[in-house]
């Protein structure tokens, strides 16, 4: 049997896929025979060649790890594969033979786990006696055997972790004994360790055990980082690492030793680099978890030490870009800077900023270009999480000292500064619009002085990227401010765009070109001409190579165009780009990011074709289908796990590939690397799919099924840009549903997407999805209304997650204790506070989806709650969480309808109270919040008119702030809209007209209009003296724009045409007092 055995091995290791399915086929006749199983464990610990031998147990396990296949073994022939292969294991000398040994094991332990004879306590004992072992050899031998059966079977462990714990804690306390926890027996006992850590929580002798051990554990890695072996040291941090994942509350009252340890490594340039890219990066993750322990023991200060000196070490890279956003993090600086980003990002500014500028103060005058680098770095990186703070205290001196550094001597420096700019215009907006004119000339000034040089022969200089990056973003967010900047600014880069300079500049010209057309919108118009004349000489089928990226490019930059000028001026182009992209999409390039910018651009088409895209979907539906479900943005990364350490290695030989011998039960990979082109071609196709449903109406109707399917298969992809998007198209496909009428199919859509939307908002572990859904869904209620809450289960487990987020319990919030008391004392972080208010936000759309009655039993748990944090924000002199509370209890009024009149002698006086708040907003709110308040509360209201009436009248004799101003005007109307007797017009009317037109919050014309009608139908004799003065501010509206919707444009319309047609001389008065009004009236 051996012999045909060996013959079968040999020609599944050879090369011709013939011989191999033949010997497979011999290989599976062989399994019928008896002695089959027996003949290969006596090849295992037989004298042939490794690569055999392995092969061999390789193929045992292929078989046995199969339950049916291990029943169909004889009992005695069970006991003596078990016997002889555990007794190989101990003997084997050959690693690679030995780990497939051990993968053998593992699979029997799997099914031997439910008998009740000893084998798996034997094996244990096997493995304790060993470990515990005076012998170096031994313990290194048992310890290695526990490290991969861990690794191959960690479940069939659990139910032992009080004892292996225990084990462990004996490992440690005779290592740190002897004076070396360095051993071959700790790095194995330790990497069994972390494959089980997942499996501690609720064995609490364990987890006591772990946490009397921790500080051993801690000086463990720290001996291990000193003696500098980056492998050994992952390994043994891994434990460490998996705590901080699976059970942090074992960390509590070890974070300060553990962070002095991090901060010791991290800093030490003797330890080997790796090293302390792990401890730092390390950082990052006890940040976002033990956030109040830090701020309570008063480590932030000495981590951001650390961390700046970090950033200004020396590093390979010049570009500030690749250091924060590069995939390389494997460098101090890279790893650093991400550190910091993910402090901005959950450390509250308020305790993050002052040190920081602490460092920076210095170091920006420094000689030394790092230290000034490094400055701009951090400035940079806190963009995003500090953006309110910067906003309201920094802004004008962050930005000069950044207009410094763009001029600054050296290049590493000029660059990060750009790059600061690049994350100040990307997200601190709108407030940094403000500094256009400070900012745009001196951005202008670098591309005149570009093109200037490169006329003269010059290469571009090193800071070019960074420099379109500052620009590109700035002006993407400027909206209209743009329009002023745009002749010298298109100007700049057409120049950019001529055909002599290198394709690479032509691209971020082209890619700046399509960030100012998003702003100037049909602004753009008088240099469409020119734009589209550029792009038609790179919008061909074929290229050479180095124009790829420009093709690409243009095609992104029309589709931002197509999106912004306005279908009547895109309409004469239409055919013949959509002509281009049915062409490329079959013939072009088989590109995951050709194919991205295609479908960018058809998505922007739909906006301008509509339905008519219905001949077009048959053509192209099926790949962008297979763009979304195709699982090529999802490279496997092999665990790499390191190999346990066993005594009397001789040097590994080469696993055997299996993939041509059996196909059945492969494992799945460690981990997955998701940052690549297919993931952006997977977004953009999501994204297509959602313009197509919001573009195209009844032509898309055919096709709204499979795309929810297909879309829904990938809401927990594990690139979070991915979900975000999957989220905001689910949601767009339903609001379809909705305008096409199908009832029954938003209700039954809504019954699939609730229960998973309510487990990502309490499970997804990153803060921008759950934002991002509660944001989305409550667009979502606004625009369906009541079929999106088709049942009293979804209405509980929405409101569940709601009052859940509220009270900081779900999982992106890390809810950790400082272990120190005075919890709420600890200042969130902005997106900590984003989170909340997007949750309180929710509560009054949610209330839109549901009949009063109900939506008023869930506000009446939740009433309490916002009373409370408004006297502790008032306590705590809080203006953000005053405005927060006001604000969401304003917006609720209108969703509470009818049942007002429950709460409105407790809120009356509170929103009365808060019109003398020293917070423009927190007062706009409560402005707000009474006109709702006496708009829904109707008759209860009446007897409250001449308080709430004397409130606005002493408000807007004093109030400055323009939006507020636009909302005590809203609650005047209001009041007249609902009860006009009980206002006294003769005094109140002067007052009111003489704040209009409204100034910022332009949504309130709706119910401006509706004042003036009820004024003009029920009320006319008091308003003829001030009709001129009420078409005035009408006109002016609908000038302006500023109607909220197109109902209300067209009731504009008809009351100027009714005033027109019974009070000429009035209507002609106005009509004629500028030629700028007249010729607008004439349109109309």
């Amino acid at each position: 049997m051996e012999a045909a055995l060996d013959q079968i091995i040999a020609e599944l290791l050879c090369t011709d896929t013939a011989r191999i399915r033949q010997a497979t086929n011999e290989l599976n006749k062989a399994y019928e025979s008896p002695e089959t199983l027996p003949a290969l464990c006596r090849i295992v610990v037989s004298n042939r060649e490794t690569q055999i031998r392995q092969f061999a147990a390789v193929l045992l396990n292929k078989r046995l790890q199969k339950l049916r296949h291990w029943q169909m073994v004889p009992a005695e022939q069970k006991e003596s594969i078990k016997t002889g292969m555990l007794q190989a294991l101990v003997t084997e000398n050959e690693k690679s033979v030995k780990n497939s040994i051990a993968m053998l094991i593992g699979s029997l332990v799997r099914h031997e786990q439910e008998k009740k004879d000893s084998w798996m306590a034997d094996l244990l004992n096997f493995i304790y006696s060993r470990c515990s072992s005076e012998d170096p050899k031994e313990s290194e031998l048992g310890s290695s055997i526990f490290a991969t059966l861990t690794d191959c079977a960690p479940d069939q462990f659990v139910c032992h972790m009080d004892s292996i714990s225990q084990m462990f804690a004996t490992v440690l306390l005779a290592a740190e004994a002897k004076g070396d926890l360095t051993t071959p027996t700790i790095v194995n006992i330790s990497m069994g360790m972390a494959s089980l850590m997942p499996f501690v929580t609720g064995h609490i002798t364990a987890e006591q055990t772990v946490l009397k051990v921790l500080p051993l554990i801690i000086k463990m890695v720290y001996a291990f980082a000193q003696k500098g072996d980056d492998e050994q040291f992952s390994i043994v941090f891994d434990v460490i690492d998996t705590i901080a994942e699976y059970v942090p509350k074992l960390l509590n009252n070890n974070v300060k030793p553990l962070v002095e340890f991090c901060l010791a490594t991290a800093s030490n340039q003797q330890v080997d680099e790796s090293i302390r890219v792990q401890v730092v990066s390390f950082l990052g993750r006890i940040v976002r978890i033990k956030k109040k322990v830090l701020v309570k023991q008063k480590l932030l200060e000495p981590i951001l030490g650390v961390i700046f000196e970090m950033m200004c070490c020396e590093t390979e890279m010049e570009d500030a870009d690749e250091i924060f956003l590069g995939e390389n993090t494997n460098n101090p600086v890279s790893a650093a800077t991400q550190t910091l980003d993910l402090m901005a990002i959950n450390i509250s500014p308020e305790k993050l900023i002052p040190p920081l500028l602490q460092l920076l103060e210095p170091a920006l005058q420094n000689a030394d270009q790092l230290r000034r680098r490094g400055a701009f770095l951090c400035i940079a990186v806190i963009a995003e999480g500090c953006s309110e703070a910067i906003c309201s205290k920094y802004m004008q001196v962050m930005l000069n000292i950044i207009k410094g550094g763009i001029v600054d001597s050296s290049p590493m420096v000029r660059i990060a500064a750009f790059f600061a700019l690049g994350q100040f215009s990307e997200h601190l907006q709108p407030d940094i619009s403000k500094y256009a004119s400070d900012i745009l000339p001196v951005l202008f000034d670098f591309l005149q002085q570009l093109s200037a040089e490169l006329k003269m022969g010059k290469p571009e200089p090193k800071h070019t990227d960074r420099m379109f990056y500052a620009l590109e973003t700035y002006c993407q967010n400027l909206e209209e401010n743009i329009v002023p900047h745009l002749p010298l600014l298109m100007e700049r880069l057409f120049e950019t765009l001529e055909p002599q300079n290198s394709p690479h500049l032509r691209v971020m010209a082209l890619s700046t070109v399509s960030a100012a057309a998003l702003a100037a919108k049909e602004h753009l118009m008088p240099y469409f001409p020119k734009i589209v004349e550029i792009l038609q000489v790179y919008l061909v089928k074929d290229c050479e190579e180095d124009m790829v990226e420009l093709r690409n490019e243009a095609i992104d930059t029309l589709a931002s165009i197509t999106r912004v000028v306005g279908k009547d001026n895109f309409i004469p182009l239409a055919n013949d780009t959509m002509a281009y992209c049915l062409m490329m999409l079959s013939e072009g390039p088989d590109d995951p990011d050709f194919r991205r910018c295609i479908y960018n651009l058809m998505g922007a088409l739909s906006i301008v074709v509509n339905e008519s895209m219905s001949t077009v979907f048959p053509k192209i539906m099926d790949r962008i289908i297979e763009s979304v479900i195709s699982t090529d943005d999802i490279l496997p990364i092999s665990k790499a796990s390191p190999t346990p350490n066993f005594p009397g290695d001789t040097g590994s030989e080469q696993d055997i590939d299996l993939d041509n011998t059996d196909g059945e039960d492969d494992d799945e990979e460690g981990g997955y690397q998701v940052e690549n082109d297919f993931v952006y071609e997977k977004e953009e196709a999501i994204t297509t799919l959602k313009d197509f449903a919001t573009n195209t109406g009844a032509a898309f109707a055919p096709y709204l099924q499979t795309s929810f399917e297909n879309v829904y298969k990938v809401i927990e992809h594990p690139h979070d840009n991915i979900r975000k998007i999957a989220i905001e198209a689910l949601c767009a496909f339903v609001t379809a549903l909705n305008k096409l009428g199908d009832g029954d199919g938003v209700k039954r859509a809504s019954s699939i997407i609730m229960p998973k939307f309510a487990h990502i908002i309490r499970n997804d572990d990153e803060q921008t999805v759950v934002i991002h859904l509660l944001d989305v869904l409550g667009v979502m209620f606004n625009d369906v209304k009541h079929l999106a809450v088709p049942t009293q289960e979804i209405a509980d487990l929405i409101f569940a997650c709601i009052k859940d987020v509220l009270n900081n319990k779900i999982a992106c919030q890390f809810n950790e204790p400082s272990g120190a008391g005075d919890e709420e004392d600890i200042e969130d972080s902005e997106f900590d506070e984003l989170l909340m208010e997007n949750a309180g936000n929710l509560l009054p759309q949610f209330g839109k989806a549901l009949n009063p009655e109900v939506f008023s039993m869930y506000f009446g748990r939740l009433f309490q709650f916002f009373l409370n944090k408004l006297n502790k924000a008032k306590k705590n002199e809080s203006a953000d969480q005053r405005t927060f509370a006001y604000g969401v209890l304003a917006e609720s009024f209108q969703s509470l309808g009818s049942c007002i009149p429950t709460y409105f002698d407790t809120l009356c006086p509170i929103f009365i109270g808060g019109v003398n708040d020293p917070e423009a907003k927190a007062r706009q709110n409560c402005y707000f919040g009474l006109g709702e308040l006496v708009l829904h509360g109707e008759e209860k209201s009446f007897e409250s008119f001449a308080v709430i009436l004397q409130a606005l009248s002493g408000a807007i004799a004093s109030e400055t702030n323009p939006p507020a101003l636009d909302n005590i005007c809203g609650a005047v109307a209001r009041m007249i809209v609902i009860n006009h007797n009980l206002v006294p017009l003769a005094q109140v009317l002067p007052v009111f007209l003489s704040n209009l037109p409204l100034r910022e919050d332009v949504d309130e014309n709706d119910m401006i209009l509706k004042a003036f009608e009820v004024l003009y139908m029920q009320a006319r004799p008091t308003i003829l003296d001030h009709l001129e003065q009420i078409l005035a501010v009408i006109i002016h509206s609908l000038h302006k724009n500023q109607m909220p919707d197109q109902e209300g444009k067209l009731r504009a319309v008809a009351f100027l045409k009714e005033i027109s047609a019974q009070y000429a001389d009035k209507y002609n008065n106005v009509a004629n007092s500028s030629p700028e009004v007249y010729n607008f009236l004439q349109t109309l």
